[in-house]
């Protein structure tokens, strides 16, 4: 998680050399989802500190709509100059899987540059809407009235809503699922008592678990997450293939020649795993990553075969 001293330096003295540092030059970061969640939020402070490494400007634009395909293909459309990208999730790979008309393709139109972080998914539900206090009660719930638990998703196709779907099939219901364009406004309406409960990234909802308007029953990771020792993961409750984990990252124009993709991973890699940065990402539930270029399209490749699979375990078809 952490870059050796060496390895900083050496990111150090690759960002600061004459060759590879650029002009004050201005760089548009689309982030295609509304301001407030997750990828928002690294989107800020890591892209404010990557852009002092580069010795750049990073404007921060939001371009939601279309569940993120409207701000994804600013950034295809773009010229691949450097001069546009993109700030998203693992989302992108799967809205053609589950959405009509999609006018790209997340896995040839766009080049990956880099992952920032692990986003952990948590069940949670508003103590004034829902309750019950722990997971099994809950469990039981849903499977005798499953009416009664309308879940709300931050995005047509999240991990979130597909994790919504593997629960109900594995209790052996069907769920009421409902898409929003974003983890802000699903969580507004869940706190208003529009829906019972939603699988949230967990940037968007651990304020408000420690504040106490939202209860958290599980954690959808393969393991307990730092932030919330005491909540059990669904894997430990006794549904072994129950977990997903979302992330964050950053992809250019297809065509983005390589000295700019890699010096833009170098910045920002570095600039995730400072220590302020860490902490921010950590406050956040989430875990930041540190791996070198190639490991993104590795994971890409990975999901782009697993996700097909979780379309067909949610039975769901483009919308």
């Amino acid at each position: 998680m952490h870059i050796t001293l060496p390895r900083r330096a050496l990111l150090g003295a690759a960002l600061a050399s004459p060759a590879l540092a650029q002009s004050r030059s201005t760089v548009r970061i689309i982030v295609p989802y509304p301001p407030g969640g997750t990828v928002d939020a690294t989107a800020r402070f890591i892209g404010a500190r990557a852009a002092e490494l580069l010795q750049q400007n990073w404007v921060i634009e939001s371009r939601s709509g279309a569940n993120g395909a409207i701000g994804a293909d600013a950034v295809v459309r773009s010229p691949p100059d450097g001069s546009t990208l993109l700030y998203s999730n693992e989302v992108l790979l799967m809205l053609r899987h589950v959405q009509r008309n999609v006018p790209f393709n997340a896995v040839t139109d766009l080049t990956p540059i880099c992952r920032t972080a692990i986003v952990p998914q948590i069940l949670v539900g508003s103590p004034r809407h829902v309750s019950e206090t722990s997971l099994m009660p809950l469990l039981e719930n849903i499977r005798r009235s499953p009416a009664q638990y309308t879940f709300a998703t931050p995005t047509l196709g999240s991990l979130g809503q597909f994790g919504a779907a593997a629960l109900g099939n594995a209790l052996g219901v069907d769920l009421t699922i409902v898409p929003y364009r974003g983890t802000a406004p699903a969580i507004a309406d869940l706190l208003a008592g529009a829906y019972k409960l939603i699988i949230s990234p967990a940037g968007g909802v651990l304020p408000l678990i420690r504040d106490g308007q939202l209860r958290a029953f599980a954690v959808c990771s393969r393991e307990r997450i730092a932030a919330l020792p005491d909540i059990p993961t669904l894997v430990e409750s006794g549904f072994p293939e129950l977990w997903f984990e979302s992330w964050t990252g950053m992809w250019g124009p297809r065509g983005l020649p390589a000295e700019i993709a890699t010096r833009t991973h170098a910045a920002v890699t570095a600039a995730t795993n400072e220590p302020d940065n860490i902490r921010r990402i950590m406050e956040l539930g989430c875990v930041p990553i540190n791996e070198p270029m190639a490991r993104m399209p590795e994971v890409i490749a990975a999901e782009e075969a697993r996700n097909p699979i979780l379309v067909r375990m949610a039975r769901m078809t483009p919308e």
